[in-house]
């Protein structure tokens, strides 16, 4: 077979030249597309994929940015309102005073306190439940001023379980012999709470 050169290609008729520089293009572009294009589109793609979510990131992330203003005033009143919560439920050292308070103004409200007896408490989540039985004496409309008073105080008391005798005209009034239970309210650490419950649970 003759060597194939340049001379060789010019010698050939310009048809069979123009097939050879044709083909020799094609096969340059084929091998070009599959060594090199090929991988730089894909590279270009995952870019594309990567840019695409972290544009997205960015786009998450400026509307938290947006809103931490909002977000932080929230926060801000939300911790105000536990903390007003708080002050609804007293300490342990509060509760003596205000079951004192709840005394007082039974009498205050005309009424005869003819027991009160505070029971044992009851152990919640964070708080624990002080019930308190209570027995009282007087006119329908002292027991409606002592539950309003009850109502206006700035600690949280329940009155439940109103047990109302009937009436007994008493020196020309009609006296009702009334029953019910007064809960109030401590706040507790919670782990004290639950050291308190596994305490109950042994005895």
């Amino acid at each position: 077979m003759a060597d194939i050169n340049i001379d060789t290609i010019l010698k050939l008729p310009k048809s069979q030249r123009i097939g050879i520089i044709a083909g020799v293009l094609v096969l340059v572009i084929v091998l070009y597309y599959f060594l090199f294009y090929s991988g730089h589109v894909s590279n270009l793609e995952k870019h594309k994929n990567k840019l695409t979510k972290k544009q997205h990131e960015l786009d998450e992330q400026r509307v938290v940015l947006a809103d931490l203003p909002r977000f932080r005033k929230e926060t801000e009143a939300m911790k105000k309102k536990r903390q007003g919560a708080l002050k609804q439920l007293p300490d342990k050292k509060d509760i003596d005073k205000l079951l004192q308070d709840i005394s007082f103004h039974a009498v205050e409200s005309g009424l005869e306190v003819v027991l009160f007896k505070p029971q044992p408490e009851i152990g919640k989540n964070f708080y624990a439940e002080i019930p308190v039985d209570v027995k009282l004496s007087g006119t329908f409309h002292d027991l409606a001023i002592f539950c309003d008073k009850i109502a206006n105080l700035s600690r949280i008391v329940n009155i439940s379980n109103i047990v109302i005798d009937k009436a007994k005209e008493i020196e020309g009034k009609n006296v009702l012999q009334t029953s019910c239970k007064a809960t109030t309210y401590r706040f507790i650490e919670g782990k004290k709470v639950a050291e308190t419950g596994k305490g109950k649970k042994k005895k």
